[in-house]
């Protein structure tokens, strides 16, 4: 199966074509440039290195959050677009799902990816590892920091993502575990797609958009 994967959901973008399990090429960058651009510009690049198409693709496959609302829309917009265009089908994946999937921790472990959502924030989820792959314990949501680390259960925990990493001051329990690891997701996604662990090309939403929260600020000011 060729599978092309792309992240473009944080400052983290990564872009990666496998085949049949094998990672033929990845771009991973961390810049602020816009994601559109880094997007077509690392495709473009790929395309020139792998022995196949975007016509040959079989799975186009987009992060789909938790993360940045313009960043998510430039991945799974190019995704569909790809997916349309040369009729195969495309799928998504959770990047909260992703980092836990590749802490790699033993059975039964209980894992607690973490992302800097910003403005005080987090995204959280808690998963368990199970033989097959990962049961979600608590669905994915959006926190005040010290909140998420102390509404989880005790026993051994893993935490992973840049979340963890910023607040790592709140992972006290002595059972609790801050797991460094990379960070980008491209290449675990395309893992992910080719193993069936995989949603519908469709944003996974957390946090209300600008948008949204300035027309309720709207409201308050001038009610009807």
């Amino acid at each position: 199966m060729k599978i092309v994967a792309v992240d473009t959901t944080s400052e983290r973008g990564s872009v990666c074509f496998a085949e049949n399990g094998d990672i033929l090429g990845e771009i991973r960058l961390a810049t602020s440039a816009q994601h559109s651009e880094r997007l077509f510009r690392s495709l473009e690049f790929l395309l020139d290195h792998v022995p196949f198409g975007l016509s040959d693709v079989d799975l186009f496959v987009a992060a789909r959050g938790p993360g940045s609302f313009t960043g998510l829309r430039v991945g799974l917009a190019a995704m569909q677009g790809f997916a349309a265009a040369h009729g195969k089908p495309g799928a998504g994946v959770s990047n909260l799902y992703a980092l836990a999937w590749k802490t790699r921790v033993g059975p039964q472990a209980l894992i607690a990816p973490t992302i800097d959502a910003r403005r005080g924030e987090v995204y959280g989820a808690l998963y368990r590892r199970t033989g097959e792959g990962l049961a979600e314990e608590r669905p994915p949501g959006v926190f005040n920091p010290q909140v998420w680390f102390e509404s989880l259960p005790d026993g051994d925990i893993y935490f992973c993502g840049d979340g963890a990493a910023r607040y790592r001051e709140f992972i006290t329990r002595p059972n609790w575990f801050y797991y460094n690891m990379g960070l980008y997701l491209a290449s675990t996604m395309a893992e992910m797609a080719a193993a069936g662990k995989c949603e519908s090309l469709q944003p996974l939403y957390v946090r209300r958009t600008e948008a949204e929260m300035a027309r309720e600020r709207l409201k308050e000011i001038r009610p009807t």
